[in-house]
């Protein structure tokens, strides 16, 4: 008896792997019809993702050439820039040095200019002044000389304290 129980055990376990093994394959079957479903969906979607894929290539590409295009015409402008820029650094040197050298010169211009005009007011001062004090000097003896012969001899009071005074 214990081996036909076992016997139906058995029986009844293959019979439910057998039941299994059929569920299985049914929901197998129900996958393989919607993923079938699924890929006759997606083709026309896998088509339009293509050529969209196809376009985004072919811009990215044009994007290239364009961009390699700016680029070179961007060091060329750079290069025409840095050039233009070491011509105008040139020249601003060049005319700052002028500019230097031409304010030295002017320097020296007017130094010489100022010396020549004080040794044209010392000359002046001494050809025109010292004739000028030697005749005030000799007409002050020439007065004095003539205020001796017309005075009288004897001083008066008043020109004695005159005389005092200038002493002092």
């Amino acid at each position: 008896m214990a081996d036909s129980n076992l016997l139906v055990v058995l029986t009844v376990f293959v019979a439910l792997c057998a039941l299994s093994q059929l569920g299985q394959f049914l929901a197998m079957f129900g996958l393989y019809k919607k993923v079938k479903e699924l890929q006759d969906q997606s083709r026309p979607l896998i088509k339009k993702a293509e050529q969209t894929l196809e376009s985004a290539k072919l811009t990215i590409e044009d994007g290239r050439k364009q961009i390699s295009e700016i680029s070179g015409k961007a060091h060329g402008i750079l290069d025409s820039t840095q050039a233009q820029l070491n011509k105008v650094d040139l020249l601003v040197n060049d005319a700052s040095d002028r500019a230097r050298g031409q304010m030295d010169r002017a320097e020296l211009v007017l130094g010489d200019t100022m010396d020549r005009v004080q040794g044209l007011v010392a000359s002046t001062h001494e050809g025109l002044l010292k004739p000028v004090n030697e005749i005030n000097a000799l007409m002050a003896g020439v007065r004095g000389g003539l205020g001796f012969l017309f005075k009288s001899r004897r001083p008066t009071v008043v020109h004695a304290t005159q005389d005092e005074e200038m002493f002092i």
